[in-house]
């Protein structure tokens, strides 16, 4: 789809991300279908299938390593997964958004030798947004300990939450930037904060929307499994269908929810350099084969042509 570029706002921004994502549905579901597949594993190892049955201790004993270690691996492998498939979801939605075309593999080929600084950026985004989390669980631990109800926890970890969601704001355009411009994970974060001034707000909403619609998903029909289970002994008896259902409903969930996400991260980000940088101007005068000007190390101005000049 060819796209006119345009400063957007939240409502635009949104409809544009879905428009993509339901333009080539097929491309970006195939690209998280891998971490997806990850998540789903994982959560099934989650399960002992034998709880109930009696096991002679030693090979219970072994089983269970197993299952844990099986368990740990998938967890490891989403990680990476995750960071390589958002990381190819924002490429291919600039490239879709710009009008060209990518594929599966292409898009997954193009990070095949970036995975470590692309899991090196995951973890930056989680130690710089995550920190002030620590405090809600000092105080959720201390009131559990004190025999306090439990329901006083949930606003302290809202609470805890939103300092959390204006420090990742700061950050979130990081993949997009790294994925389309080939930074490095500390360049790309630094990109992301410098970029996103003047649309914090914006971003946040940008992240939240989605994210709170996928809760929402997940939470309704994790709700409609539980109510089955009241009805049917079978479901009531077999934690390991349970959970195998819930899978299914999560990984139902991340083929949509983790393009979007990814996909209006991507649209913020040029909405940004739009705002900021005059994106949709450069990008006229450079299909119109014109020079642009652009400053030299000492802050001269040079004429140079758009072939010459990095995004």
């Amino acid at each position: 789809m060819t796209t006119t570029l345009q400063p957007l706002n939240m409502g635009g921004i949104l409809d544009r991300a879905i428009q993509i994502l339901r333009g080539r549905f097929t491309l970006f579901a195939g690209i998280a279908v891998f971490p997806g597949l990850a998540q789903l594993g994982g959560q099934l190892l989650s399960v002992n299938p034998n709880s109930g049955i009696a096991v002679a201790s030693n090979g219970q004993t072994a089983f269970e390593f197993a299952r844990y270690g099986a368990s740990t691996l998938f967890s490891i492998a989403n990680l990476v997964l995750q960071a390589i498939a958002t990381a190819a979801i924002c490429l291919a939605a600039s490239r879709v958004y710009l009008g060209d075309s990518i594929s599966i593999r292409s898009a997954y080929g193009a990070f095949g030798t970036k995975v470590g600084r692309l899991i090196w950026l995951q973890i930056l985004q989680g130690l710089y947004a995550g920190w002030p989390l620590i405090f809600a669980v000092v105080v959720s631990v201390a009131i559990a300990s004190s025999g306090v109800s439990i329901y006083l926890q949930i606003p302290i970890w809202i609470l805890g939450s939103i300092p959390c969601l204006a420090l990742y704001a700061r950050c979130a355009l990081a993949f997009p930037a790294a994925a389309i411009e080939n930074l490095s994970a500390s360049a790309a974060f630094e990109r992301s904060v410098k970029l996103g001034e003047g649309g914090r707000w914006r971003i946040c909403g940008g992240f939240v929307l989605p994210l709170a619609a996928a809760l929402a998903f997940i939470f309704s029909l994790d709700w409609l499994i539980e109510l089955i289970k009241t009805t049917s002994p079978f479901l009531a008896g077999s934690p390991f269908v349970v959970a195998g259902l819930t899978g299914i409903v999560s990984f139902a969930g991340d083929l949509v929810f983790i393009p979007l996400s990814a996909i209006v991260l991507t649209v913020l980000y040029y909405d940004q350099r739009i705002r900021r940088e005059g994106y949709d101007v450069e990008r006229m005068m450079d299909a119109a084969g014109m020079t642009i000007s652009v400053l030299s190390g000492d802050d001269s101005i040079t004429s140079a042509t758009p072939e010459e000049v990095q995004p």
